[in-house]
Formats: structure tokens, sequence, C-alpha cells
């Protein structure tokens, strides 16, 4: 069409550009990403792979800017929903040291295990000692199940007794499934009986059934949102049943659906919780805030967190893919004879090739933000843009139609959780 130009042409004119992550300098250079915002209630900043350090920086310093600039209320982080609790409590003047806090409350896959996220958490704690609305912190992953489970009884044995005996059941069939990593516990269900897999999961229906139809009761007695919590720490142990069924093969085979749907689920609950006024800054792996419907291996279903927000709030969910140029990333494997279930590498970036959307970016700011909306009309390649990074390859997605913008960091290392990991286990040779 007339008129149109290359994205790379494009974003030489029009990007947003910042020549510093560092969290704590002025935020007057970001002001213009306002009318990128607009009214969002749910601004979902991704990264491309996790351990980053940068994309952790890049997340403090937009969060900084959203909070104390744009009225946002919340941050909802990809920690399990259970242990979480304890970091919210904590950024609000609780007990405990901060390693030991993160490690505990946001520590899923080590994500709460690093420099940057002590800084960001300590940020937050700092905000919540001067004002009237307190910042909050939230996970919106599946938890372990011996934290959702734990949870639950201590509401069950105050508002329903009568249901316990079936909580014990689901116990019972589950011990031996509440390792920390989600590694271990995959490979632990594989190795219990069909009968077992079987009755835990009538188990965990029949007490969600019993909690589904307590839901008007409850609220009549005033207990609505001590209910609704206790019923998403158990939703959490469903859709973590559900997913289990399929790594084992005994399911409907779509990857990360489960965890998706109930990372969707965390958010909007998170934002009704919230009142009218509640504004939510999300920050997962780009491979959840996607819009669109990923397909895997021709199976169908396999819908992202992102895809659900965008079906539910329409324009007022953002979404913001963090990806990189040069450096260092970091891969996570699953490592079964590993103490922690997997791995976390260290890699060399490889070079961008024609068709990712990080070889249309100049290297020349330390961070470069494009609005992939206003940028489609304008240019005439958007559609060559079928691939992103994703940890240290390449993934296939249609970048312009599955975000709403792209934030790119020229390069980026490994944060200091990475050099801290045990080393793996030895190879034995017959």
């Amino acid at each position: 069409m007339p008129g149109q130009e290359t994205f790379t042409a494009w974003l030489r004119r029009h990007a947003i550009t910042a020549e510093t992550l560092d969290p704590r300098a002025p935020m007057d250079d970001l002001e213009p990403l306002r009318d990128l915002i607009g009214t969002a209630r749910v601004v979902a900043i991704g990264e491309n792979a996790h351990h980053v350090r940068e994309f952790y920086l890049l997340r403090h310093r937009l969060l900084r800017f959203l909070v104390e600039r744009c009225g946002f209320t919340a941050l909802a982080f990809e920690a399990p929903f259970t242990e979480a609790h304890m970091v919210d409590a904590w950024v609000q003047g609780g007990p405990g040291a901060v390693q030991e806090v993160a490690a505990a409350g946001a520590g899923a896959g080590g994500l709460g295990c690093c420099t940057e996220m002590y800084d960001l958490l300590a940020w937050m704690r700092e905000h919540n000692r001067d004002t009237a609305a307190p910042l909050r912190f939230a996970g919106t992953i599946i938890s372990s199940r011996r934290p959702a489970l734990a949870a639950l009884a201590g509401y069950l044995r105050r508002a329903d007794p009568d249901a316990l005996p079936v909580l014990e059941q689901i116990n019972a069939h589950a011990e031996g499934l509440h390792h920390t990593s989600i590694f271990k516990v995959l490979h632990q269900y594989t190795a219990l009986e069909p009968a077992v897999q079987d009755a835990m999961t009538a188990s965990i229906s029949r007490l969600l059934g019993r909690m589904e139809t307590m839901t008007a009761y409850q609220r009549s007695r005033g207990h609505e949102r001590e209910h609704a919590t206790a019923l998403h720490h158990l939703r959490g142990v469903w859709y973590g049943d559900h997913a289990l069924r399929d790594f084992a093969g005994r399911g409907i085979p779509a990857g990360s659906a489960a965890a998706d749907a109930y990372l969707a689920e965390s958010v909007l609950r998170l934002l009704a919780d919230g009142h009218a006024d509640g504004r939510i800054v999300l920050a997962v792996h780009n491979c959840h805030i996607r819009k669109t419907v990923v397909t895997h291996d021709g199976a169908f279903g396999l819908f992202p967190a992102g895809y659900h927000l965008a079906q539910a709030l329409g324009e007022d969910y953002l979404a913001v893919a963090a990806t990189s140029g040069d450096g260092r990333t970091a891969q996570v494997r699953p490592e079964p004879g590993h103490p922690l279930g997997f791995q976390v590498l260290d890699h060399p970036q490889p070079p961008p090739t024609a068709t990712s959307v990080e070889s249309a970016f100049a290297a020349e700011s330390a961070l470069t933000i494009a609005d992939l909306r206003a940028a489609r009309p304008a240019v005439i390649d958007h559609e060559n843009f079928q691939h992103m990074r994703m940890e240290h390859y390449l993934t296939d997605v249609d970048v312009f139609d599955a975000y709403d913008a792209i934030a790119y960091l020229p390069h980026t290392t490994c944060t200091d959780y990475v050099s801290a990991q045990p080393p793996p286990p030895a190879q034995r040779w017959s």
C-alpha cells in the first residue's frame, strides 16, 4: 500500500526508547508509555526466558512507572498462588528476610531466588510504607499440593468440617507427590498405579463439587471472600491433576492448557478483588501472555493465559512481549536425577534470522518498545515476522497477532541464580 515502510524503518521514527534499565532512575523517559497503556487494566510484561537479569530490571522499572504514575495496584507474578500469600504479607510489612520469603513464596523454578527479585520486593515494601493503598503481590500459577491442601484444610475445619474426609482421601492418594519441583512430581505421578490416579481425580472432583455447591450458603454467612480463596486453592489442585493426567497420557494432550487457564483465572480473580479501580501488572513468560491459540503437534486446545484474558477483557488487556538481541540466555531443562528435578543452563544467544522479530531492532538504546498495534497498518512486512526468541532457540509465533507491543533489550545475561545452581549428577558408564 502507498505510504507503507518496513518495520525497521518504522521503529527508527516511532519506537519508545530509554537509555537505562536502572529501576531507581528518573522516569520521565517512560512517559510516552502512557499512550501505549491507555486505560488497560491488565498490562502483561513477558520475557523470552526465565532467569535473565535484564528482564527483571525491565519489569522492575516498568512496574515502578505504572504504580507511581499510572495508578496500578498489584503485581501478579509467575509464582504459586498459595505460597505467594507470604510474599504479599512481607511487602506490606510482615516479618522475615527477603531472601527467605522470596524463596518460599515466589521461588517456583527458582524465579524468586536472585538479587534482582530481592530488589524488586524490597522496593514494593518501601513503597508500601508511605501509601494509603498498598501495592499487592499475587501468585498466579498452580501451587504445590501440600501448601494448597493445607490452606484448604484450615478453611474446611472452620466452614465445612463434613468435607474433611474427602480432603483426607486426596492427601492419602497424593502422598509422595508433594515435591516443590513440578518436574519431580511429573515423574512421581507416572509411577502411580492407574487406579490410584483415578481415585485421586475422583476425590478432587468430589470435593470441588461440594465446595461449588456451598458457595451461596457461605456467602449468606458472610464468608464469600474466604470461600472464594479456598475454592481457588482447590481449583489449582484440580487443574494440576488434569495436567498430570495429560502428561501421563491419560487425558487430552494440550500442553500447558490447564496451567494457563488457572493463570488467567488467578488474574481475573485478583482484578475482581481489587474492585472497580484495580489495575494489574502481570509478569510471566512470553508463552503465557500471547493472545493467539498455540498449535502443538496437531493437538487443539492449547489456549495461553493471554488468550483467555484477551477474550475476557478485550482492550483492557495489553500484552507486551520482552525479547533480546545478543548476550546470554538461560535454558530450563528437566533432569530427573538432579536434586531440583531440572537444570538451568547458561547459553549464548544465537543470531536472529530474517523472520525473527529481533532482526528488525537496532541495538542503540538500553530499551526499545514498539507498539505493534500502531505499526501494523503502517508497515509493509509485518507478516514476515513469524519467529521470536525463546530461551536458546527461535519459536514459531505470528508476532503481530500474538502481542500488542514488543520490549527489546539489546544485550542480556543470566541472573546469579544460574551460577549458584548445584552441579548436574555425575554420569555413570557401564
